[in-house]
């Protein structure tokens, strides 16, 4: 047993930390976190500042595109409205153009059914004038020649007609 109390004291020594082991480990801890510091945190630490700037510009440049983006949304949007204003406007103005056209064609069609209605009275007027003096004319031959058969007697055709013309306009006035 006592030999395993020897191995046991001589490993206690080897627990204990030799002063000058401690001092330089820490010597060398504290040059490499300096070297660390200088060469990888400092540069690491860059990249990151660096990168955060940039993410950050980024977020900034799609916010003001999006803010870009909505305004040219609403201005769309005003000229969209515009657009249907003109549309409709438009629109309005054919209807009453059209309105307009149709009122001018039924007047000018109602103008010319009126002077086609007075042409025909007036032809319908001046074909019984003919007709009527064409009716005298043949009535006063027919009368005339009827006189002289009935009478028998030599009377001038002039005569006759005179006779009968103005028999046939006092007949004519009465009837008008």
């Amino acid at each position: 047993m006592l030999g395993k109390l020897c191995v046991l004291g001589a490993g206690a020594d080897f627990l204990l930390p030799e002063m000058q082991v401690l001092v330089w480990t820490c010597v060398v801890f504290f040059m490499l976190l300096a070297v660390l510091w200088k060469f990888a945190w400092g540069p690491l630490l860059k990249a990151l500042d660096e990168r955060e700037q940039r993410i950050g510009k980024k977020i900034a440049d799609a916010d003001a595109r999006f803010k870009e983006a909505e305004q040219k949304a609403a201005e769309y949007e005003k000229r969209l409205a515009v657009a249907k204003e003109e549309a409709t406007a438009i629109i309005e103005e054919g209807k009453r153009d059209a309105i307009k056209v149709r009122d001018e064609i039924q007047a000018a069609a109602q103008a010319e059914a009126t002077k086609m209605l007075e042409r025909a009275k007036r032809e319908i007027g001046l074909a019984q004038e003919q007709a009527i003096a064409e009716l005298r004319n043949r009535l006063v031959d027919f009368t005339a020649e009827m006189a002289a058969t009935v009478i028998e007697r030599e009377v001038k055709a002039d005569d006759h007609r005179r006779f009968i013309e103005s028999g046939i306009e006092k007949v004519g006035h009465k009837v008008q």
